[in-house]
């Protein structure tokens, strides 16, 4: 007994020593996390001092000799992810108010006017596209790299420069749109859309010099000066079109006068846009103003030598962008250049045809507003392939890659039997009549391909692939021209729809291919493509019965055809996408620890499952 109790207190003591041990560990590893939290919190200050003391220098003294400027400010992380985000819900607002405001300009002007706009748009796209694309990210690279350098007067070099040759482009492009107005219209079929090609091409006097100005502030990592200029630019363009139209139609001006009203919103739009950018350039010159004294190694930098030196450099990283990016307004400038013109050939005067591709233009901006949806939710997942690439992780690329698509499909098809099935239903609310109901169908129909494009060209971009997808939209757009070449004469406007869901079908297959290849994404499971089309027909059973019950409700309940309109195409919108995520969620299209994995997707994940709409995983309780 006696050594039996011996044993126990010497296991006990034991423990005990175990114990104290224990907690000396515990209360080290504290003092450690203390004092790194406490130099933490050091560095930060010091950051934030470093920072300030800057500010104030500049503030304190705004004219000092370039010497005195060899280093750039400290770079906060937060500020540039914030500063990414103002830009980006900025580009957001400003697609979606420009697409928005075409259901207007239809309704109070017309189909015919309606087409001469979409005919003329991609025309003035085309060109703006030339004169401005790549620009201001070239302004943005070679400012971002002489403020690395300390060289503030080469960073004002560069966006002088920018601006000279943007000017310059922009009015080249204007005598270019000016003068061939009259051969143009007469090319797209309709004589009188010369006007409104005239006011489009004003805006090319005051757009191309502010995109500029843009770089420049965005290579300072100051993301609010482009926001509020782009924000600024459509928000007086889409009031100044809105004013024209009522003021035309009061009148009394031809149809021709009001597409010009409301392209010459553009030049308007513009002109704001390029009077913010001057405010915060005026504000940067007096707050940051540089002296070089005479005499001094930095002073040839204002000389013709530099000056040219920098605009090589500015047009050789533009131009690639600027050729590249050529196929979204060519993709456009197909149908207003051969669809009008096919349909006169079948015989339509030029006022008819223009009227009949209005018609085919009104399923776009629905089409436009899906694909952006796509296009912004693929681009959140754009920086975790390139942090994947650059940290070579093949799985997280493959698993990011297969998430992208899933949701294209996902939103895409959706999105697609949604607006055929409503499609009388929206072209009323939107139009107030449901002509060519058919025509409309089809093209809602296209935002599978369309949606297929945007998440592809995102991914594709994001693993350093740039020139695949605009190659692809080519390919399209050749397609386009001759399906429509073949169709628009048998069939009209719904033979362009035919065409159109071919000619991007083919080009949305090719991306696919292309992110399967480059990304190694793999078809879906037999798990969630049955979960699928198990949404999708639910989907469809569902807006089918609320066909039937709204005619029963609204047939007890009258109500103008519009506003009854309205009421199924909202409530169907809502219902069918209620229904179409609760069962693809429940059937496990979706897993929580995928949703997890997304921005934001964590809170997302908690959420559902507290709503029993993702399924049990294995180790979790729903």
């Amino acid at each position: 007994m006696d050594g039996a109790a011996g044993s126990m207190r010497r296991d006990q003591l034991g423990r005990d020593a175990a114990a104290s041990q224990d907690r000396e560990r515990a209360k080290h590893e504290q003092s450690k996390h203390e004092q790194s939290n406490r130099e933490g919190s050091e560095n930060e200050q010091v950051n934030d001092e470093e920072v300030n003391q800057y500010e104030q220098r500049d503030e304190g003294d705004s004219t000092v000799p370039f010497s005195d400027r060899s280093s750039p400010p400290p770079v906060r992380h937060n500020n540039w992810l914030r500063g990414a985000a103002l830009l980006g819900g900025a580009a957001l607002f400003c697609k979606v108010l420009g697409t928005v405001q075409k259901v207007p300009l239809q309704n109070l002007a017309g189909d015919r006017v309606f087409g001469i706009y979409n005919a003329v748009y991609p025309f003035y796209q085309l060109l703006l596209y030339l004169t401005t694309a790549g620009f201001p990210v070239a302004v943005s690279l070679l400012v971002a790299e002489r403020r690395q350098a300390g060289d503030v007067r080469g960073m004002r070099l560069a966006a002088v420069m920018g601006a000279l040759l943007l000017g310059i482009a922009g009015l080249v492009g204007f005598v270019l749109m000016w003068s061939a107005a009259d051969w143009t219209a007469a090319f797209i079929g309709d004589k009188d859309a010369s006007q409104s090609i005239r006011a489009a091409a004003l805006a090319l006097w005051v757009v191309p010099a502010a995109g500029a100005l843009r770089g420049y502030f965005q290579g300072l990592q100051q993301m609010a000066p482009s926001a509020l200029s782009q924000v600024s630019e459509q928000l007086v363009r889409v009031a100044v079109m809105l004013s024209l139209l009522f003021a035309g139609l009061a009148a009394g001006w031809s149809p021709a006068g009001l597409a010009a009203g409301a392209m010459a919103g553009s030049a308007a739009g513009g002109f704001a846009g390029l009077i913010v950018m001057l405010l915060f350039w005026r504000r940067e010159m007096q707050r940051h103003s540089v002296v070089v004294p005479a005499g001094s190694a930095t002073a040839d930098k204002t000389g013709l030598a530099s000056r040219k030196s920098t605009a090589r450099n500015l047009v050789k990283l533009a131009l690639p962008v600027a050729v590249g990016s050529l196929a979204v307004p060519i993709a456009g400038l197909v149908d207003a250049f051969t669809v009008p013109r096919l349909l006169g050939a079948s015989g339509m005067s030029g006022s008819e045809a223009m009227t009949q591709f209005g018609l085919y233009s009104r399923g776009q901006p629905l089409v436009q507003l899906v694909v952006m949806v796509a296009g912004t939710a693929a681009s959140a997942l754009v920086p975790l392939l390139v942090a994947a690439r650059a940290a070579g992780s093949r799985l997280q690329i493959e698993a990011s890659g297969e998430l992208a698509m899933r949701l294209a499909w996902w939103i895409g098809a959706a999105a697609s039997l949604g607006l055929a099935l409503l499609a009388g239903p929206v072209n009323v609310m939107l139009y107030a009549d449901n002509q060519q109901a058919l025509t409309f169908t089809l093209i809602g129909c296209t935002a599978l391909a369309g949606t297929l494009n945007a998440v592809s060209t995102a991914l594709l971009q994001g693993l350093g692939a740039v020139r695949a997808p605009a190659a692809f939209l080519l390919i399209a757009a050749l397609l386009k021209v001759l399906l429509n070449a073949a169709l628009v004469p048998l069939l009209g406007i719904a033979g362009a729809a035919y065409a159109g869901i071919a000619a991007f079908a083919a080009a949305a297959l090719l991306g696919v291919a292309a992110v399967r290849r480059t990304a190694g994404v793999r078809l879906p499971a037999p798990r969630i493509a049955a979960g699928t089309i198990a949404a999708l027909a639910a989907m469809a059973v569902t807006l089918l019965l609320l066909q039937h019950g709204m005619a029963a409700l609204l047939g007890s309940w009258p109500l103008p055809e519009r506003a009854a309109a309205t009421v199924h195409a909202l409530a169907g919108t809502a219902i069918g996408a209620a229904v179409f995520g609760a069962v693809l969620l429940r059937c496990g299209g979706i897993s929580a620890r995928e949703l997890s994995g997304l921005p934001g997707g964590g809170a997302l994940a908690s959420r559902l499952r507290r709503l029993r709409l993702l399924p049990a995983e294995r180790g979790q309780e729903v």
